[in-house]
């Protein structure tokens, strides 16, 4: 029969490796994190569309149009006569021209979109890091997850070894007459039932690599092996370092702010309708009646308009004054979400402290109770072996001690995912310091 730890051990083996620091580089180029990188693609689009205000607008035109009047009758306001006109009248004209349109003044209207859309822009870059951030986040903890699995899975496969050792012994008990027959058959259960736990716990090692391929674009066939350890955890910084790195490096409350100042500028482009624009146009063209004018005397039929326009809109029937209003209200509803989000922030990362303080304590204590099961097991197989003990005893031993493994395995990898989330939530990208 072939042991579980061997299966285990097969399974460890198998796969393509994949290190923390790959995944971390994989995940933020997820796709939400592409997503927002379009978003961005738009934003920076768009203020260069705003910029396009402040530039001349230069069009090309041109007609080539004919008309033709048969006869009538033509009617004299002045002798109340109406005469029939039996001629047949024929007109043409050909025009090209070049105009160019440049706005002068428009209340400010132009600089604040400009300034309103450079705000948005860097909001979306804010919601890129962001949103990077958040995809390396997920991306490390399936890799803890995977790595979890894989760990369990060797503890379970090391569990069952031991059962199966311990078949041994009593079995060789049995025959030197130390032991009785139930024994035995108490260790040949044992195993069995450790062997099931073991088996069971294969699937689980399949679902975090899943789950990790997939979140990595690999497609959820292809078999990962997590390379590494948890992290050693050091000393922890003081609640009001972590807050003030929150407050200085976290995208999000970039992106709120930057939303706004986009907000405060909507209210200059609301209240630009309250002055006059001015634009200056420049035409330069050349029209003819006929053809042969227009295309062959160069030095004739040409023309030069310039000028300014002027538009004052004095009253829309308030439909300014509700738009500044709304402006106003937008700045103010910008504000109280980023007041909000600087509270919840710090809540974050008070909590996030507090988690990975307790996973960094309780993985001390698991390991404390780790060496303490590894020398309660050695007593116990020791009573056994010299037939002073039963198998129950040392069964319980055993269990405690996988137990031990197990709790110290998790609360590693939880205060490894505790850290990663602390870092997301100040802000730090790549786990940077």
């Amino acid at each position: 029969m072939i042991s579980v730890a061997a299966v285990v051990a097969a399974l460890a083996l198998a796969g393509s490796p994949i290190t923390l620091a790959e995944v971390r580089v994989r995940s933020r180029d997820s796709v939400q994190a592409l997503q927002a990188e379009l978003d961005r693609v738009r934003a920076g689009e768009n203020l260069a569309g705003a910029r396009s205000a402040i530039l001349p607008q230069v069009n090309l035109g041109g007609v080539v149009a004919g008309r033709g009047e048969g006869p009538k009758y033509q009617f004299n306001p002045f002798t109340g006569q109406v005469t029939p006109l039996d001629l047949t009248v024929g007109y043409s004209n050909f025009d090209l021209n070049v105009t160019v349109q440049q706005m002068v003044y428009d209340g400010g209207r132009w600089w604040s979109r400009i300034a309103q859309a450079g705000a948005q822009e860097e909001a979306a870059a804010g919601q890129l890091r962001e949103q990077r951030n958040s995809s390396e986040f997920e991306g490390v903890r399936r890799f803890y997850e995977l790595l979890r699995a894989q760990e369990r899975a060797r503890v379970l496969g090391a569990n069952e070894e031991r059962s199966r050792d311990q078949v041994a012994r009593a079995e060789a008990l049995f025959q030197s007459g130390r032991a009785g027959r139930v024994e035995v058959l108490s260790a040949q259960v044992n195993a069995g039932q450790d062997r099931i736990s073991a088996l069971q716990h294969a699937a689980r090692v399949t679902s975090a690599q899943a789950d990790l391929a997939v979140w990595l674009a690999l497609g959820a066939d292809v078999e990962l092996r997590a390379e590494g350890a948890p992290p050693e955890e050091g000393p922890a910084d003081a609640l009001e370092l972590w807050v003030a790195r929150a407050r200085e490096q976290r995208p999000l409350l970039q992106v709120l702010a930057a939303q706004v100042r986009s907000a405060e500028q909507a209210v200059g482009v609301a209240r630009a309708d309250y002055l006059p624009a001015v634009s200056a146009v420049l035409a330069l063209g050349r029209t003819a009646p006929l053809p042969g004018p227009f295309f062959l005397e160069p030095s004739r039929q040409n023309y030069l308009n310039g000028g300014l326009n002027f538009r004052w809109n004095l009253f829309a029937g308030h439909a300014t004054d509700a738009a500044v209003r709304s402006a106003e209200a937008g700045v103010r509803a910008a504000q109280l979400q980023l007041e909000q989000a600087q509270r919840e922030v710090e809540a974050d990362v008070r909590r996030a402290l507090s988690a990975w303080t307790a996973q960094r304590e309780a993985a001390e204590v698991a390991r404390q109770n780790l060496a303490c099961a590894s020398e309660a097991l050695e007593v116990a197989r020791g009573r056994f072996s010299v037939g002073e003990g039963a198998t129950l005893d040392v069964r319980d031993a055993q269990l405690k001690l996988a137990q031990a493994e197990l709790q110290l395995l998790e609360t590693r990898i939880d205060a490894a995912i505790a850290r990663v989330n602390l870092e997301r939530t100040c802000g730090r990208e790549g786990g940077s310091p």
